[in-house]
């Protein structure tokens, strides 16, 4: 059997905080308030995501009475190092009883039964009775199927209940008269998100370069020497004149187009015809 890598509060997060004991937990803030300061800093942000599957209060073990009643209404109680007077923590996870307490973090730690059993307990209603949301989140982790038929072809032999169970789906049968409705349910494959990291970091040349692309290469982006805009900076204005020179030398021995003369052209023609009379 493997062993669970043990997490602490800065590994948790809205999905896998569903899949801890209050045991756990507690074990957990016992180890960050050790570190004082920083679970000062940081405690605001490890409630917001403990207290979407945990309930959690803090008390004396002198409260026996009080004790009791978390008990009664499904705490865990612990002991803890004393802190402000107290010395204990009760702990209750949020329990799963019925679809609306279905989310689309805690949907992938339950198993098919379990779903299925929200779902004939849910009034009746069948899988086409649930509202859509409902079914777009179990849809997210389970592959799905209800069919209605009559009883009796439902039930056959070698029918579909069958062969929905040689493929791997848990069945829920929900009586409508003489009809049954079949709703079937399996796990989808769990596939791991994929974080592509865009960020820039520069090597030891100072060229920026992304970290990773989607096939796992480094591509570097050097960074463009644009000599050009240097170079003008760096030219005088001797220089600049010189080269402005240079084109309007170049348009003046240009001759003219006989086929394309303008009006200055024509000009220049006649003044030329003057000269050689």
């Amino acid at each position: 059997m493997r062993q669970r890598t043990r997490l602490s509060l800065d590994d948790l997060n809205k999905s896998n905080v569903w899949t801890i004991t209050p045991n756990e937990l507690s074990q957990m803030i016992i180890d960050a308030k050790k570190k004082r300061d920083e679970f000062s800093e940081n405690e605001k942000h490890y409630m917001n995501i403990i207290r979407t599957v945990f309930d959690i209060q803090y008390l004396k073990r002198e409260e026996a009475n009080r004790i009791d009643q978390l008990e009664n209404t499904g705490f865990e109680i612990f002991s803890t190092p004393d802190e402000n007077g107290n010395n204990t923590i009760a702990i209750r996870k949020h329990p799963i009883k019925k679809v609306t307490d279905l989310t689309m973090e805690n949907i992938v730690h339950l198993e098919p039964w379990e779903v299925l059993e929200l779902i004939s307990n849910n009034m009746g209603t069948g899988w086409k009775g649930l509202p859509l949301a409902i079914q777009d989140i179990i849809e997210s982790a389970f592959f799905v199927d209800c069919t209605i038929m009559p009883a009796k072809t439902m039930r056959k032999e070698g029918g579909i209940i069958d062969r929905r169970k040689d493929d791997g789906y848990e069945v829920l049968e929900i009586e409508r008269g003489t009809w049954i409705e079949g709703i079937f349910m399996k796990p989808k494959p769990r596939v791991e998100k994929v974080h592509i990291d865009y960020s820039i970091d520069e090597d030891e040349d100072g060229r920026k370069k992304r970290r990773k692309d989607l096939d796992g290469d480094e591509d570097e982006f050097d960074d463009l020497d644009l000599d050009v805009e240097e170079d003008d900076e760096d030219m005088d204005d001797e220089e600049l004149k010189k080269l402005d020179g240079d084109d309007e030398d170049d348009m003046d021995d240009e001759e003219p187009d006989e086929n394309n003369l303008r009006i200055e052209d024509i000009d220049a023609i006649d003044d030329i015809d003057e000269e050689e009379d």
